[in-house]
């Protein structure tokens, strides 16, 4: 039980902390004009470093009032493989979202695109790591301010129901994205074992066909041995 109040109240804070997000970008959008590729990529790895520290924050002083051990590894693990498989769906929607609109874009500049998404989410999830390691890094006033916010959203009367369905949805998904993503994982392992059967039973055949060849040889030769020693009679008489 404790697992899913910790995966739906991930949900919350990273469902709120996007909207606290999206008005940053805003306004520096509306202050900055046109920004460059650059400057897109710098917003999204700033956002994208507050979700590992507001992450890690919530494996030491849990989100809401819970008897779980706040310094559990089993959380720890956890709350990393959740924001791994928030940041993929993130890659997932703006793949969508370039395929939509894919003629301003050239091949290149897709698989470009791609590479540094993955690469900030490595990054992430390096720096989520990290704060585990040394929680005084995600010790800033910055992160408790953000930390604070979404507490205080949260507990405001209409918005906690309106969170508390999205926390329940996001549980949902992250549920069905573990589950796809271990049937994927058997699949793979099946398959290999499916391969090393087949090698063996092909190995196996190949055998068995090479001992009948050799007992079909000297079969021959014992033919050709008898053939031989009855001609030989025959000159005799």
């Amino acid at each position: 039980m404790e697992i899913f109040k910790f995966i739906f109240y991930l949900g919350i804070i990273y469902t709120i902390f996007g909207l606290l997000w999206g008005l940053v970008t805003f306004l520096y959008r509306a202050v900055r004009g046109n920004q460059t590729g650059v400057e897109k990529t710098l917003l999204q790895a700033a956002g994208y470093y507050f979700l590992a520290s507001l992450t890690a924050m919530n494996v030491f002083k849990p989100f809401n009032v819970t008897e779980r051990d706040s310094s559990s590894y089993a959380f720890m693990v956890l709350g990393g493989i959740v924001l791994y498989f928030y940041l993929v769906s993130k890659l997932h929607k703006k793949r969508n979202v370039l395929s939509t609109i894919n003629g301003r874009f050239s091949a290149p500049d897709e698989k470009t695109n791609n590479t540094v998404q993955w690469i900030l989410i490595v990054m992430t999830l390096l720096l989520y790591g990290t704060t585990l390691l040394y929680p005084q890094i995600a010790d800033m006033q910055i992160h408790s301010w953000f930390y604070a916010k979404i507490v205080a959203i949260y507990d405001t009367v209409i918005l906690n129901f309106i969170f508390g369905v999205v926390g329940a949805v996001f549980l949902i998904q992250v549920l069905i994205q573990g589950m796809s993503a271990s049937g994927k994982i058997l699949d793979v392992m099946s398959g290999g074992s499916k391969k090393a059967n087949r090698s063996t039973s092909h190995y196996s055949d190949s055998n068995q066909f090479d001992e009948y060849e050799v007992v079909d040889e000297e079969h021959d030769e014992i033919d050709q041995s008898s053939e031989g020693n009855q001609s030989q009679n025959l000159l005799n008489e």
